[in-house]
């Protein structure tokens, strides 16, 4: 074998291995998409978590459901006030999954009661009933969650009207 050949092969071989060691930690979006996401949620919250809820045995994907306090509105095209309860659908994946080398998005910190930040978030589109107006699921898969910064919560407060309203 020539040494180009070998210099190629072996170049080849790292960038797979490197794919695959990515994919264990599921795949990344580049930053422009991230932000993207974040840009099209139709809901930017400061919120703390007040319960969360997910299955007693969860299976390789689970749902995590978040009961939350919203602190601040920074913007949202549905009506969301400050000090309202809201439930946020989101999503874990379990460690067996992981370890056989699961390819997908970012996936979500698993947050904890007291948990306090910013959450990214679209209308929950499973919601029914009267409260379904309070239901949202996450909108930028793991990047979602943003820790809150040591300043105190924004007191900025916007509400946007749907598409098409003026």
């Amino acid at each position: 074998m020539t040494p180009t050949r070998l210099v190629r092969y072996t170049g080849i071989t790292v960038l797979g291995l490197l794919a695959i060691l990515a994919g264990k930690a599921g795949a990344v979006l580049p930053p422009d998409a991230v932000e993207g996401l974040k840009a099209d949620a139709q809901a930017v919250l400061e919120v703390k978590v007040l319960e969360v809820q997910t299955a007693a045995d969860p299976a390789e994907r689970f749902d995590v459901v978040y009961r939350m306090e919203v602190i601040s509105v920074l913007r949202a095209t549905t009506r969301v006030e400050p000090g309202e309860t809201i439930r946020v659908r989101s999503y874990g994946v379990s460690q067996a999954l992981l370890d056989r080398g699961f390819v997908g998005p970012k996936i979500p910190a698993l947050l904890e009661p007291g948990w306090i930040g910013t959450a990214y978030l679209d209308p929950d589109p499973q919601a029914s009933g009267s409260d379904a107006v309070r239901q949202f699921t996450i909108a930028a898969h793991g990047d979602s969650f943003v820790e809150m910064p040591p300043d105190p919560p924004s007191l900025e407060y916007t509400v946007m009207p749907p598409e098409g309203e003026q």
